[in-house]
């Protein structure tokens, strides 16, 4: 008992320590302060080894997953009934994801090979553009060093999501999502019952039957599935509240920071400084397909670049919508990063760089 509510005294010090942490962000005016906020002080501490009431700082690494799928109902909530009408418009957007996976995943394993000294199966899972989890399970499979890949997949969705924010603040002249992180409409800041049930449905329902199809990042994308059926057919047209979102990011944020922990600080520093070279080469290669479908008229630069990013789905998610971008524009090219990055990098690493 006296541990349980040590525990939860140091749950509490650590949501109120990130909601300041937040706070302080918006009012410096930086970048997406209810998940960077939460991601530095939590980085900070943990990396220190801070404990308060003999416990370490962080919440439950499940809580993510209560959050997590309202991002996906968020995203799916900006898809309206002409949703097939813009589909038909950029769709061929998504057949350059494929090089790009594949272009991304050997040079980043080139360079782990060259300066890491990474054996192959290391390097080139390592490298994966996506699918953190299941890339190191598929890697170890393959005689990689579990260790090493999870470094390497946690400094990328880290750095991503606090360089890219940056990155677009400093190309729009203004914070993103510097705010509440999302724009809303005054008529949807109160949900009906039946909203509530309808979204409560899209979630439950949709993170259960993602999770049992085994989907890509099932427990976003199935509340998102369910979300964006809901609001293109008509049946609803609620959105999230925005104090609903900022708690998610809270929680993110949390989540993220709290993987400081685990690696020692010389495997993090030797980590992150190959993740800043991974991420430069990635980045340039997410700018020149941005640049192309832009050309071709499919989607403005800026959405495009950030549905190329190399940032996880929750997090390029929330910036999207943080951008008041469209986020399901965003979202197909990350569900189909993650899923290309988990399907055909073995065969891709048994057929062409194992040999």
């Amino acid at each position: 008992m006296e541990f349980s509510l040590k525990k939860s005294l140091a749950i509490l010090a650590s949501i109120a320590i990130a909601f300041v942490a937040a706070k302080i962000f918006a009012a410096l005016n930086l970048p997406l302060p209810w998940m960077l906020g939460p991601l530095l002080s939590m980085a900070i501490a943990s990396v220190s080894g801070v404990q308060l009431f003999g416990e370490p700082l962080g919440v439950p690494p499940k809580s993510r997953n209560i959050f997590v799928p309202i991002v996906g109902l968020m995203i799916g909530a900006r898809v309206s009934p002409g949703f097939l009408s813009e589909v038909l418009v950029w769709w061929p957007s998504l057949l350059l994801v494929v090089p790009y996976m594949i272009a991304v995943q050997f040079l980043n394993a080139t360079l782990f090979r060259i300066f890491g000294k990474y054996d192959r199966a290391t390097a080139f899972f390592a490298a994966s553009p996506g699918g953190l989890v299941e890339a190191v399970l598929i890697g170890e499979h393959h005689g990689g060093q579990a260790s090493l890949m999870a470094i390497q997949h946690f400094a990328r969705v880290t750095l991503a999501v606090s360089v890219i924010p940056i990155l677009l603040s400093f190309e729009l002249g203004a914070p993103v999502g510097s705010a509440a992180g999302v724009a809303m409409d005054p008529l949807h800041k109160m949900l009906s019952l039946t909203d509530a049930a309808l979204l409560g449905v899209a979630g439950f329902a949709g993170a259960y039957l993602a999770g049992r199809l085994k989907l890509p990042a099932g427990i976003m994308v199935g509340p998102f599935l369910f979300s964006a059926v809901f609001h293109a057919s008509g049946i609803t047209d609620a959105q999230i509240p925005a104090s609903l979102l900022q708690a998610a990011q809270l929680v993110i944020g949390i989540t993220l920071g709290m993987r400081f922990a685990g690696p020692s600080k010389t495997a993090l520093v030797r980590g992150l400084g190959l993740s800043v070279m991974a991420l430069t080469t990635t980045l340039i290669l997410a700018l020149g397909a941005a640049l192309l479908v832009s050309s071709l008229g499919m989607a403005p630069t800026m959405v495009s670049f950030i549905a190329f990013a190399p940032g996880g789905l929750v997090e390029m998610g929330l910036i999207a919508i943080s951008l008041e971008a469209d986020p399901v524009f965003v979202a197909a090219h990350h569900v189909l990063r993650i899923g290309l990055a988990v399907t055909i990098a073995p065969w891709l690493f048994t057929r062409f760089y194992n040999r």
